[in-house]
């Protein structure tokens, strides 16, 4: 069994001033898979997408999920010292692109916590230099995170194959 590191690695950490991004345990990748809440989980963590993503970094070996900076990251409110959901990255980046994605349970929206962490995720990404647009892609029926990436620098650049709006943030041209 993996237990929470005591201070997690800080060149994989994002504090702010209520949340603490950090990579996953592997306790905690079992636990989503196989449906266990543990203590440390907020109510309404994890979803059936966090189980998908679970099984997935399970069946690679977890490297990529729980060693690197673009995997996701379990979102910790510190405010409660639970999981409240997840935030990071899709993968590596591909021809300069990040892909962002994040949830929160809903009993932790609408706190600003998305706003307190998105600027972190993008300093995150644009560390690196090969790295010169973050996107995100939003389904038609979310218009509230629409307007939050617009606000937040995002440009929307129409749908993709009929389902989803994707939105992108430049750093250079």
């Amino acid at each position: 069994m993996t237990e929470v590191p005591a201070e997690p690695d800080p060149a994989r950490t994002i504090r702010t001033e209520r949340l603490l991004l950090r990579p996953f345990t592997i306790e905690e990748l079992e636990a989503v898979v196989n449906r266990d809440l543990l203590p440390r989980f907020a109510p309404g963590f994890p979803t059936e997408q966090d189980r998908d993503w679970a099984g997935e970094a399970l069946a690679a070996g977890c490297h990529f999920f729980t060693e690197t900076r673009y995997a996701m990251f379990a979102v910790v409110d510190t405010t409660i010292d639970r999981i409240v959901g997840t935030a990071g990255f899709a993968g590596p980046p591909i021809d300069g692109a990040l892909e962002i994605v994040a949830m929160l349970v809903p009993g932790r929206r609408r706190r600003g916590l998305a706003r307190e962490a998105l600027p972190e995720i993008l300093r995150l990404a644009f560390e690196d230099p090969a790295v010169h647009e973050v996107r995100a892609y939003v389904p038609p029926d979310h218009e509230a995170t629409g307007r939050f990436l617009r606000n937040h620098g995002f440009e929307s650049h129409g749908t993709q194959g009929g389902t989803e709006t994707a939105y992108v943030r430049y750093t250079r041209r």
